[in-house]
């Protein structure tokens, strides 16, 4: 099925299928346009959360003038060829969708599948060359799809963590340029090229921070900001933002700190198995840099302080059992700090 939002409004294309037999996917697709073209109320979003689903709604306005953002930034345009593979009651399809007829695309759309479906385009698909101008995919889609994707010039995956095993994957695919779009509550919120850092943030976002450094989402459409509760580092200019790695800390809210770089400098003067976490100081709820050892090992612990930054010295040390087995030291941290918290529960 193709809908050609490239010259023809919605109605237009809805009465294209009055009285034709339809499937139910379809019908789900023509149900959303519908709402769509009313242009009132609120736009629903789908997203998942612990295995629940869940709506959220936006006022049109903002979907609009954040989806032609994200259209602009991917360097799209009226007429390019696109794809609908999921359902549109999930986010990815409810995404294509908008997409597709606040840029003016030609969508081609097929029943929800985990493997992409290259559209019959009618231009000469005999001959080697691009079979879509862009389409909007999951990883799953992505990883059960590699031999297609050289035929779709520019990829945008939704995720806001990719493996470096799929980037050098998807790198590879030198015809192919791959984003990664970022969402909350299903909404795109911001996009990158896979290969970047920093996160652009669309059109009629705001960035701002809590004072724990976690990333506060606003909008001059809706009442209510939206707090993510992750730790970022946003750019002065407050447009492009990047998540706290594993390996860092933003103590506080303020200051990012790199606990891998500090575990390489204590090696010289500690020989037992340690690691280094950002823990509420005792007593107060101010993380510090604390030390955690096994408690196997003496407890004095001799670190010159003149040697290291004021930041890099440990303010309190915490004696453990065994290690967490994981070869992820983020992994590792968080486990710790898991403990650590229950155990001052339990004092």
């Amino acid at each position: 099925m193709r809908l050609e939002f490239s010259n023809k409004k919605i109605p237009e294309i809805l009465s294209e299928f009055e009285d034709k037999n339809t499937f139910q996917w379809q019908n789900d697709i023509f149900d959303l346009m519908k709402k769509i073209d009313v242009k009132e109320g609120t736009v629903n979003f789908h997203y998942s959360r612990e295995d629940n689903i869940y709506v959220s709604n936006f006022d049109p306005r903002f979907v609009n003038e954040t989806f032609r953002s994200l259209n602009n930034f991917l360097g799209l345009k009226k007429g390019d060829s696109t794809l609908l593979n999921s359902s549109v009651l999930e986010n990815e399809g409810e995404i294509s969708l908008v997409q597709a007829i606040e840029g003016g695309f030609d969508l081609y759309c097929h029943e929800d599948s985990d493997k992409v479906k290259i559209p019959l385009t009618d231009e000469g698909q005999d001959e080697i060359g691009y079979a879509l101008n862009y389409a909007y995919l999951t990883k799953t889609q992505i990883e059960n799809s590699f031999e297609d994707l050289a035929r779709i010039e520019k990829v945008a995956i939704e995720s806001d963590y990719l493996s470096d095993d799929l980037i050098n994957k998807l790198n590879e695919q030198t015809k192919t340029s791959f984003y990664q779009v970022f969402t909350a509550n299903g909404f795109p919120i911001a996009v990158k090229k896979i290969d970047e850092i920093e996160y652009t943030v669309l059109d009629k976002i705001e960035l701002s921070e809590d004072e724990k450094g976690n990333l506060v989402l606003n909008s001059p459409y809706e009442k209510e900001s939206l707090n993510l509760y992750r730790q970022a580092v946003v750019s002065d200019d407050q447009r492009k933002f990047r998540w706290i790695s594993g390996n860092e800390c933003k103590l506080n809210g303020k200051d990012v700190v790199n606990l891998e770089l500090i575990e390489e400098k204590l090696k010289s003067y500690i020989d037992y198995n340690y690691i280094v976490i950002a823990f509420p100081k005792k007593e107060s709820t101010d993380d510090v840099i604390s030390l955690v050892i096994e408690s196997r090992f003496a407890e004095h612990v001799d670190i010159p302080k003149s040697e290291l930054e004021p930041y890099e010295v440990p303010e309190q040390t915490f004696f453990i059992g065994d290690f967490p087995k994981s070869n992820d030291k983020a992994a590792i941290r968080a486990e710790l700090i898991r403990l650590l918290k229950e155990a001052n529960k339990n004092n």
